[in-house]
């Protein structure tokens, strides 16, 4: 529950701090006091945006800050799974300064406003007149009908198959589109791998092709060279070879006498040993150096057919052409495998919406079953609040499979009639503003019975209503805060009275600038303040009596 409300500088409120109590609290005062400013407060907390021009004028910064019981509420996942500390009175702090900035706190701890959000509903269920709109919303219709049929289970589980099962349509329409496409792509697959095929390309072929094709077509010059090179080694007229050999002859003597000469001698003798290695080869290469025409065209042509096909890829190698190739041959094997997934997820999505239709069927057992229920209960609350020509009833539509969506495999629709003999209609044909208001009070006290409600708090859903039927919602409202902590703003002295606790809400005008203050009434207080709500000011004696009455009632 909500155990108090400390603002500063909001709008203009300059410092208020609230204590709230169990039961119902009444907030009253006058049109334009100040009640919906302690709402946009209150909506601060609960991680609604925020506007820096909601902070005071001539301040920089406002604060909002509540304290909460918790303890009854099971929010301890909720904390682990934020990383939050989980105390039993949790502290929730939001900060707006006139630069824009905005920051949240959970006990001490910074999050992000949907953060705060999620476990402001938690908290807090704020029904305002706006929400009453709720009422002809479908969602919210058959969230009423969940939360009394107490199916969450149920629900739940129902929830996850649907999701499995969206998972595999969306998994089994990827598969057909890529089975579409790998159709289009099988004929040029089937074609490039077959002319990869027969080309059949190697790692180092296109290296040495080249190499090859750069001889033979040179031959004549390779022959030439060589041929002319072994003759001036050996074979010619001073020849370099019988040079050596004449100097080695000269030198032969005086070796005889000289170490250095004599240490030249083995090199002379090593050097034309060389040469005439190096002549042999030569005269080899030159005689196996023919010109070959037939394989010259031959490499050509196969080195023609690889630049082709690199080109034609945008590769630059036959290593890339082979990587190429494996990349086809995979694409072309996915595509024989494609089929087989298609057959497999198929045939797990049609089990999983077996299991989909029995979950959904269960879901919606549950919820038939509830529906005399809530109907029953609902005409007995409507006549609790001074309607009692007013009959509700629940419509219940059963969708095929194909239709079902997150919620289940069903519709419903509230139907409303206020007048005796008129059939009941959809709630947005047949219901007033205060009608809507008043049946709103009713299925959120039927809600209360059935689960463990966060803190209420009705924002003036009494406007439209009057007399009787004001007392009826007034005995209603404090039957539902039996239970629940109600906190109830409110325009009727009947509601008032019934407070357990009654807070007012005024303006003063002290120092430069008007200010909205809030105090707790004592119980004469409450009795000026009743009196004044029956009759204006200076109320009379009998207006004075009318109010203890409301009061003690």
């Amino acid at each position: 529950m909500l155990r108090s409300l400390k603002i500063r500088n909001y709008a203009i409120i300059r410092q208020s701090e609230i204590n709230f109590h169990s039961g119902l609290s009444i907030i009253t005062g006058e049109t334009g006091a100040g009640k919906s400013i302690l709402m946009g407060a209150l909506g601060l907390i609960l991680g609604e945006r925020a506007d820096s021009k909601v902070i005071l004028q001539g301040t920089d910064k406002c604060v909002v800050e509540a304290q909460f019981n918790i303890e009854a509420y099971l929010l301890q996942d909720f904390f682990a799974q934020h990383e939050l500390d989980y105390e039993p009175m949790c502290i929730i702090r939001r900060e707006l300064t006139t630069a824009g900035k905005s920051r949240a706190f959970i006990n001490d701890t910074p999050v992000n406003l949907p953060v705060l959000k999620d476990l402001g509903l938690n908290l807090i269920d704020i029904v305002s007149q706006h929400e009453t709109l709720e009422l002809n919303e479908t969602r919210f219709q058959l969230e009423v009908l969940d939360a009394i049929a107490n199916c969450a289970g149920e629900k739940n589980n129902y929830a996850a198959i649907y999701k499995d099962c969206q998972k595999l349509r969306k998994k089994l329409n990827d598969l057909i589109a890529r089975e579409a496409k790998a159709r289009q792509d099988e004929d040029y697959l089937r074609f490039v791998l077959n002319e990869l095929n027969e080309l059949n390309p190697k790692v180092e072929e296109q290296e040495e092709l080249e190499k090859k094709l750069d001889e033979l077509s040179h031959a004549e010059t390779i022959q030439i060279a060589a041929s002319q090179a072994s003759n001036l080694l050996e074979g010619s007229e001073n020849a370099i070879i019988d040079i050596i050999r004449e100097v080695k002859n000269v030198l032969v003597q005086a070796a005889k006498h000289q170490q250095g000469i004599q240490e030249l001698m083995p090199r002379l003798e090593s050097n034309m040993l060389d040469l005439k290695d190096i002549s042999a080869e030569l005269t080899a290469i030159a005689d196996k150096t023919l010109a070959d025409p037939k394989s010259l065209a031959e490499i050509e042509s196969r080195l023609q057919q690889l630049y082709n096909l690199q080109k034609k890829h945008r590769v630059q190698s036959n290593l890339e052409l082979i990587a190429l190739k494996a990349q086809f041959e995979q694409q072309f094997k996915e595509l024989s495998s494609l089929e087989g997934n298609l057959e497999e997820t198929r045939n797990e999505l049609s089990a999983k919406e077996l299991n989909l239709l029995k979950a959904g069927t269960q879901l919606r057992n549950i919820r038939k079953a509830t529906l005399p229920t809530i109907e029953n209960k609902v005409n007995e609350l409507l006549i609790q609040v001074a309607m009692p020509n007013a009959h509700f009833e629940v419509s219940f539509t059963e969708l095929p499979l194909e239709k079902a969506g997150l919620e289940g495999m069903d519709e419903v629709s509230f139907m409303f009639s206020a007048n005796k003999g008129f059939a009941a209609l959809p709630i947005n044909k047949a219901a007033s503003g205060g009608e809507l208001s008043r049946l709103m009070l009713c299925i959120k006290s039927l809600i209360a019975d059935q689960v463990n409600l966060p803190s209420v708090v009705f924002d003036e859903i009494d406007t439209g209503i009057s007399g009787e039927a004001a007392q009826k919602v007034a005995v209603l409202m404090r039957k539902h805060a039996l239970s629940h902590q109600v906190i109830a703003i409110t325009h009727l002295p009947q509601i008032a009275g019934k407070a357990d606790q009654h807070l007012y809400v005024y303006k003063t005008n002290d120092g430069a600038q008007t200010q909205t203050a809030i105090k707790s009434l004592t119980l004469n207080e409450r009795v000026e303040e009743i009196a004044r709500m029956l009759s204006g000011e200076n109320p009379s004696d009998k207006v004075l009596a009318a109010a203890r009455e409301l009061i003690g009632n």
